[in-house]
């Protein structure tokens, strides 16, 4: 069989794209998560990617592939037999999330009749 690889390229080469690595499972009301929007990745000063998921956020690192990963897409022509795969992207790095997601919390200060609520701080350790 023959295996024909197109390479798409972009203005600085071919396209370079990083896998998101989570524990555990991702749970959705819908049947498939395929297209859907999960959630925010953000990286803060230090480089630290950062995950935000609903309600719930992942702090992970960026590890290095020890074998780059290719992002094919096949075609098949059919009219002929011939199959052909293009290379979207190129896969060097992944982003680990390990931990557990960490619920977000943030004070509010105004109740459901607009009155101001008494402000809140946060306890000192004795």
């Amino acid at each position: 069989m023959q295996i024909f690889l197109n390479v798409i390229q972009s203005e600085n080469g071919v396209k370079e794209w990083a896998m998101i690595e989570l524990q555990g499972d991702l749970g959705s009301k819908e049947d498939s998560l395929a297209g859907q929007f999960v959630g925010d990745l953000y990286y803060n000063k230090d480089g630290t990617p950062i995950f935000i998921i609903g309600h719930h956020i992942l702090f992970g690192k960026v590890q290095k592939l020890d074998k780059p990963l290719g992002v094919l897409e096949k075609k098949r022509e059919p009219t002929d037999s011939k199959t052909e795969y293009t290379l979207k992207a190129i896969v060097h790095k992944k982003i680990v999330f390990r931990d557990r997601p960490k619920p977000i919390v943030a004070l509010c200060n105004i109740s459901a009749n607009n009155q101001q609520l008494p402000k809140i701080s946060p306890r000192k350790a004795e």
